[in-house]
């Protein structure tokens, strides 16, 4: 039996071609992975209390930024809603993708017939922020991927 592999975030910053290998390798072989990472206990101890809030939330305040009214997918998908090999999955979820801000260029924005990439709306969406009823998640969430 294979150990278990461990990847540690830093090189994804200062080597992203090998830690995409040992990813792939790991993801491949394994199916999953231990990552290590250098962030201060702090940050992750804050992101997972405001996220633990936010689930704690009645269901009506998490709907407020449900995934299906986003274009890009992303956003609460309530108990029952996501799914696995067709069957329904028992948990709640928050989709949440890197934000790339307004990707304006039009360099790889569009294929060689000039129509936009089915997949632009996803690069260039903001995550749904339920900053009306949990300021504090968005910053919490921000510095622990930043």
């Amino acid at each position: 039996m294979s150990p278990l592999p461990v990847l540690n975030l830093h090189l994804q910053r200062t080597n992203p071609t090998l830690f995409s290998k040992q990813l792939v390798k790991a993801c491949h072989e394994i199916g999953f992975f231990l990552l290590e990472h250098d962030l201060p206990n702090s940050i992750c101890e804050r992101a997972l209390s405001e996220t633990r809030l936010f689930f704690q939330k009645p269901l009506e305040q998490k709907m407020s930024i449900y995934y299906g009214h986003e274009p890009s997918f992303r956003g609460y998908m309530p108990m029952g809603v996501e799914n696995t090999e067709g069957k329904t999955d028992g948990r709640e979820q928050i989709e949440y993708a890197a934000e790339y801000g307004k990707w304006k260029n039009s360099s790889g924005r569009c294929n060689h017939n000039g129509e936009e990439h089915f997949y632009h709306r996803l690069r260039v969406a903001d995550n749904p922020w339920p900053d009306t009823i949990q300021p504090s998640l968005r910053p919490a969430i921000n510095d622990y991927v930043n």
